[in-house]
């Protein structure tokens, strides 16, 4: 006899850093649960794959004194929504990952007595998780953080997903030779202009010196031929997009990677062990991105930092070339640190995110 298949609902949506784990989570999922989809804007995330999973959009909005009334009546539409999809649906466990795309879901799953499990990525919680954390059955993160509340699991860390090794017809494929030093820069899903344009500044100065090729995502599809055109007329090899879902080939081939400081990037900057340079977006919530860049930089040793303001003063040159220099000391000083702190975070007792997700939803508790 079959066993019954257990209903989940994930919540999840805005930038990719929300949207692909619960993506990679519910292809853990899916051979042993039903899975639903709901927030707000699912439906117009480029990253969703909506051929593969059900979903629903869910009315709701940034909360601001410019659109107070608004925002608390697409809410309130929102949690209407909510309370009528739960009912209808009726889910085992609800899985929200913070934002406030998820806020009317996580509303009605609360009044509604759901069982929650939350999941934070980043080493600072957002808003969204820190109002439901006491109220879900798990908070799950995957950096220890100070302060932990009682029900907080520390998880396996991103990405939850297995990669194949690559060969070298992937070299050739993106016009990319396999024994010359490679900068991976990728400002996050949307793109980071500051980061596009202040790297070309840098470009030729560090030609003339290093021999170096370039991994460039630059978010804007306007911005391919411009980019492309740079590297061209400086003759340095370059693959350049404006968006890969799959940066996981990107990471293998590349030495360094010039990035946020998103909490995706910094999870697969220490699952393919890549030193990185760390430019935090300023207007993040909660300054989150700067902190976790700082925790990139203290506890896993493996990144420096460069403030928006300092990638303007044309500091990047320097920085870059303090990881080529005296043989790449600090580069293979970094990756081995890294290392030491993957090995540290292996000998805890790390539990999987879609373990306990399954286990909730199958105790009737």
């Amino acid at each position: 006899m079959h066993e019954k298949k257990i209903k989940i609902l994930i919540s999840a949506s805005g930038t990719a850093g929300h949207l692909i784990p619960a993506i990679d989570l519910a292809d853990k999922l899916k051979k042993n649960s039903q899975i639903l989809f709901a927030a707000h804007d699912i439906s117009k995330k480029k990253v969703f794959p909506k051929n593969r999973y059900a979903y629903k959009d869910i009315l709701s909005s940034p909360i601001s004194k410019k659109n107070l009334i608004t925002a608390f009546f697409k809410i309130f539409i929102g949690f209407l929504q909510s309370l009528k999809l739960l009912i209808q649906y009726r889910p085992d466990v609800v899985v929200g990952f913070g934002s406030y795309h998820s806020f009317p879901v996580i509303l009605a799953s609360y009044i509604l007595r759901k069982k929650i499990v939350l999941f934070d990525s980043n080493i600072i919680l957002g808003k969204v998780n820190k109002i439901f954390a006491k109220k879900a059955i798990y908070l799950c993160t995957q950096f220890e953080r100070e302060n932990r509340l009682k029900n907080e699991i520390l998880v396996k860390p991103l990405p939850w997903k297995n990669f194949k090794n690559i060969d070298e017809s992937f070299f050739n494929e993106i016009g990319l030779k396999k024994d010359v030093f490679t900068i991976l820069i990728y400002g996050g899903s949307q793109g980071s202009k500051i980061i596009n344009e202040n790297f070309k500044k840098t470009i030729q100065e560090l030609k003339t010196k290093h021999q170096i090729q370039v991994i460039h995502i630059v978010g804007d599809i306007k911005d391919v031929k411009s980019t492309k055109n740079c590297y061209e007329a400086k003759a340095i090899a370059s693959y350049v997009s404006h968006f890969e879902k799959d940066l996981s080939k990107f990471y293998m081939i590349s030495d360094l990677i010039i990035s946020r400081a998103g909490a995706n990037s910094i999870a697969e900057q220490i699952y393919f062990e890549k030193p990185s340079i760390l430019v935090p977006f300023k207007k993040a919530k909660d300054d989150h991105q700067l902190k976790n860049a700082i925790f990139m930089k203290t506890f896993v040793k493996s990144s420096s930092i460069l403030t928006e303001e300092k990638l303007q003063k044309n500091l990047l040159l320097n920085e870059i070339v303090s990881y080529l220099k005296d043989d790449k000391k600090k580069l293979c000083l970094f990756q081995k640190n890294i290392q030491k702190f993957k090995a540290m975070q292996d000998k805890k007792n790390i539990k999987d995110l879609s373990s306990i997700i399954l286990d909730v939803g199958k105790n009737k508790k």
